[in-house]
């Protein structure tokens, strides 16, 4: 587990912790959750707006949320928390009204230019972030017709996504850049047979906890609907 901080330099290699719970997801930002040893020189280093990299992951996390736990049998620990790079769409609007008409990935990388890129107001641009175009003609060839006016941008580009059932992650680059980029995940399920089926289940022994709920206290049987001056 590497620290980076805000110039994304690394400052500290976290070998020993607790406990990790890592959360990559398909077209949402992920999060994490890292309890650690309470050491004072550890504050040094876990700040807000830091960077995690887990070196068998491909996203990064930022550090958002720290909170000290006291705890007589266990010592004092941290728990540090945060969402990986993807939340960052979440600092923009979309600042004029915006329509949107033709190819997908095009109308995506107009939002963000305008948003984060290349935006008329300087103060808005984050210099480091970058859009690599899909050459997968499953992403290509989708087309899009959306109007957008002060929407925030990440929940934008999650509703365009979802719609179409296509993924959009920002990893960091070699060269310390945020890139922006769509893809089409492969379909593991029993309604194809193109790709071997992935199966989670405690018959296979790959689901270590499992809990199972059956909630009817919101089910309803009638709905009335009406309108004004009805």
């Amino acid at each position: 587990m590497i620290i980076l901080n805000e110039n994304l330099e690394q400052i500290l290699v976290l070998d020993e912790y607790k406990s990790l719970i890592w959360t990559e997801r398909y077209s949402e930002y992920g999060d994490f959750e890292l309890c650690i040893p309470m050491q004072e020189r550890i504050l040094d280093f876990v700040r807000h707006n830091n960077y995690i990299w887990h070196e068998s992951e491909e996203c990064l996390m930022i550090i958002e949320s720290i909170k000290l736990v006291s705890d007589l049998e266990e010592g004092d620990y941290l728990v540090v928390t945060g969402r990986s790079l993807e939340s960052i769409l979440t600092r923009r609007i979309i600042w004029t009204q915006t329509v949107l008409s033709g190819n997908l990935q095009n109308g995506i990388k107009k939002l963000l230019n305008d948003a984060i890129i290349a935006p008329t107001d300087a103060s808005r641009k984050i210099s480091n972030f970058t859009f690599k175009p899909s050459t997968d003609s499953t992403v290509t060839e989708l087309t899009v017709s959306a109007q957008f006016t002060g929407d925030n941008l990440y929940e934008a580009i999650k509703k365009l996504c979802d719609n179409v059932s296509i993924g959009f992650k920002v990893t960091l680059t070699e060269d310390d850049k945020f890139q922006f980029e769509l893809y089409n995940g492969a379909d593991r399920s029993y309604s194809q047979f193109n790709n071997p089926f992935v199966v989670f289940s405690p018959t296979f022994e790959n689901i270590i906890n499992s809990n199972y709920l059956n909630d009817e206290s919101s089910h309803k049987t009638v709905n009335l609907v009406a309108g004004e001056g009805e």
